[in-house]
């Protein structure tokens, strides 16, 4: 009786065991598509065996957690992956805008007026009379100052609009930190209610974390109560985000935090004022050259203005001048386009050419920062790719084990039937 008792005992606990697993299995198949959802899988662990005449005699299985199937190591190397990927795309973005709204390929945009202004002291030198002439500089000078007003105007309005950006990438990083302190504090109810893993909340958890990484590098380290500790970095070294359940840091502008799509701002905000400082450089450069050149000997300025935001051309810097004059001023004004001037930076160089370094060094930046966001999406695909190998629900694998646990099933209902029909034989004989 105490052999058939405990087989009874066995193939119940099977059952048991089985529709825990089938119901796993049907979840998994439920959150195929669900974002940050890792597989979950059942645990059987043995039951202690049982002392019979005959020796010791086991007892079947039971369910003893259902886990999560993740690698810690992994998934924290693709949030370290995902922020680099973040940062770079952030960047190449807004200076792929910035390429786009300061175009000078030296046939266009100010190159292109430059070179205009110069063929019309050009002409003038050679007919410092003609009406067609004066009026060709007068309209060149207006439209390169034009020109450089346009684009000094386009380029601050992008970065006058990332300041914006970055606070709502704060926001949205501190709403993401809260999010984890509340989701550490349910997890630890949770997990001390039931002493069971709070999976689908632990999946929450690290679907907010990769999102935060998405905004600012992050690190993280789990407590022995389930919950985890959260730090970033900036130049003074470890930030501490959230602990348990409270938000320790809350970000502002003022943190120095390089990475994440916040970093990729940041640097775009740096690089886009860098541009803006060196064509401002060129302007007060061309407008203290020109004038110096027209202006000498009681001559009028061409340009007034202290920059490329209000750079504008005089209405009569030709009035009152004697020809020969002028044409001397014209001469000398033609042969500044192949001369070397140095510039507040200290670089010495052509006006165009100088025009020309801020074209290319936007492109070399906009080059960079892509080549840098391939590698790092190279680098979040494949390790997306392994982590999915492992976290990731397969379809057909869970097919395949629902057959295997509906065996099972069927096996343990044939062994409780057949050993029910031996116990009433049995209790027959007894009788």
């Amino acid at each position: 009786m105490g052999g058939l008792s405990l087989t009874l005992l066995t193939a119940k606990d099977t059952l048991l065991n089985t529709q825990i697993q089938i119901q796993t299995a049907s979840n998994n198949i439920s959150n195929a598509e669900s974002k940050g959802y890792s597989r979950q899988k059942a645990v059987l662990t043995s039951n202690p065996a049982y002392l019979t005449y005959g020796g010791w005699v086991g007892t079947g299985a039971t369910v003893s957690a259902v886990i999560q199937m993740r690698d810690e190591f992994l998934d924290k190397k693709l949030l370290s992956a995902t922020s680099d990927e973040s940062m770079y795309s952030s960047l190449s973005s807004e200076l792929s805008t910035i390429s786009s709204v300061f175009q000078d390929d030296g046939e266009s945009g100010i190159s292109q007026a430059l070179g205009n202004f110069w063929d019309a002291w050009d002409l003038l030198s050679q007919n410092p009379d003609g009406t067609v002439e004066q009026t060709s500089v007068y309209e060149n000078a207006q439209n390169l100052a034009d020109t450089i007003q346009s684009a000094q105007s386009a380029l601050s309005s992008e970065a006058d609009g990332i300041p914006d950006q970055i606070q709502s990438s704060l926001d949205q990083a501190n709403s993401l930190i809260s999010q984890i302190a509340d989701l550490n504090k349910a997890i630890t109810k949770t997990e001390a209610i039931s002493s069971a893993s709070a999976n689908d909340l632990r999946d929450q958890r690290y679907q907010a974390l990769k999102d935060l990484s998405e905004i600012i590098p992050v690190s993280w380290t789990e407590d022995s109560n389930g919950t985890v500790t959260v730090t970033t970095t900036d130049e003074s070294g470890s930030v501490t985000l959230a602990t348990g359940g409270t938000v320790n840091t809350v970000l502002d502008s003022s943190n120095t935090i390089s990475g994440g799509s916040l970093g990729g701002l940041k640097q775009a905000l740096e690089d886009a004022n860098s541009y803006l400082s060196m064509l401002d450089d060129f302007t007060q450069t061309l407008i203290s050259n020109v004038n110096s050149i027209h202006g000498q000997n009681s001559g009028t300025d061409v340009f007034t203005g202290t920059g490329a935001a209000d750079i504008t051309a005089s209405t009569d810097f030709l009035s009152g001048m004697d020809s020969s004059d002028e044409a001397d001023r014209a001469i000398s004004l033609t042969q500044l386009q192949g001369t070397t001037v140095t510039f507040s930076d200290g670089s010495q160089s052509t006006l165009s050419e100088y025009l020309s370094n801020i074209q290319k060094q936007i492109g070399t930046d906009l080059q960079n920062a892509q080549n840098s966001q391939s590698v790092s999406e190279a680098m979040v695909t494949q390790l997306d790719e392994q982590q999915q190998s492992i976290s990731g629900v397969s379809i057909d694998e869970e097919l395949v084990d629902l057959i295997q646990f509906q065996q099972i099933y069927q096996a343990a209902a044939k062994v409780i039937d057949k050993t029910s029909q031996l116990l009433d034989a049995v209790i027959n004989m007894v009788n």
